[in-house]
């Protein structure tokens, strides 16, 4: 076979295995996820599979990768339709983007931050990729404190000896901004993933029905007062 074509194949043989397992993921849950059961839906022999990936490990990686890549793009593109000065349009835009990439991909979401996978091993290649959201966040939180605009009561928290130092550790492996900001970050990623997990779960929906976006926004209005970006 022409290897241009022998490429195109594999390329497209990973693409349904994704496909596959993500569809097993959302009617089964990540735990029932298994090769076997992947390579019944396709119609193929287990052992076919293994040409792809060696193990449900190496997929349950693959399906990471994948999902931290387009997390990440989702906030920077959000960041990015703003200008670099408008630091509370930009806190606006990726709060909302991380409460709507998860509601539009609830599968993803779950494996992301859901209960973890028994037997898995998070794989060191994965690091990089899934600090990427977290640096989005941090990055326009520590832009915005830089430039003076963070002026609420948590800008001014005094926090504890040894958890500042923990945040100062933090700055050798890639997060650059001064404790208060890490923490900031933090703070806003809890806050914004308690909402999202209760939607997901649908608890916010038996309470507010229609207006689950009304009650995002108002929240995420009110974190951004309490840094003091309105």
């Amino acid at each position: 076979m022409d290897p241009d074509r022998r490429e195109k194949k594999r390329s497209a043989t990973l693409d349904e295995i994704r496909a596959t397992a993500w569809k097993q993921i959302g009617e089964m849950g990540a735990a029932a996820l298994s090769l076997r059961g992947i390579a019944r839906d396709m119609g193929v022999t287990p052992p076919a599979l293994y040409r792809y990936y060696k193990d449900r490990d190496a997929l349950v990686t693959a399906l990471l990768m994948d999902a931290f890549m387009a997390f990440g793009d989702a906030l920077e593109a959000a960041r990015e339709t703003l200008a670099v000065d408008d630091h509370t349009g930009r806190f606006r835009a990726i709060a909302r983007a991380y409460f709507r990439w998860a509601v539009e991909n609830p599968q993803r979401y779950a494996l992301l931050f859901g209960t973890p996978i028994q037997g898995y091993l998070f794989a060191d290649e994965l690091g990089p990729v899934a600090q990427r959201s977290f640096l989005v966040l941090q990055g326009v939180i520590g832009e915005a404190y830089n430039a003076g605009k963070i002026t609420g009561e948590l800008a001014t928290i005094r926090l504890p000896t040894k958890l500042k130092s923990q945040y100062e550790a933090l700055k050798k492996v890639g997060m650059p901004y001064e404790p208060v900001v890490t923490h900031l970050a933090l703070s806003v990623w809890s806050m914004v993933h308690g909402m999202t997990s209760l939607y997901l779960y649908n608890y916010l929906t038996s309470f507010l029905q229609e207006e689950v976006e009304a009650f995002v926004d108002l929240e995420i209005e009110k974190i951004a007062r309490m840094m003091g970006l309105v």
